[in-house]
């Protein structure tokens, strides 16, 4: 899993966890997935930035 912080143009920003982040030239939105099920999407269009931040597994 990894942590995806989205900067939109507008100065505001998302932080998503998820397995990974597929990028849809069809729709122009990054697609965020966990277990092969869509869990968020951000239309490029809008987004400055997409930032992948590590999560630690403790166990």
């Amino acid at each position: 899993m990894a942590r995806y912080e989205i900067n939109y143009l507008d100065g505001t920003a998302d932080t998503v966890t998820t397995e990974g982040v597929e990028y849809d030239t069809e729709a122009g939105d990054y697609t965020f997935f966990t277990e092969g099920k869509v869990v968020a999407l951000a239309p490029v269009i809008n987004v400055r930035s997409v930032i992948r931040h590590e999560v630690a597994v403790i166990g």
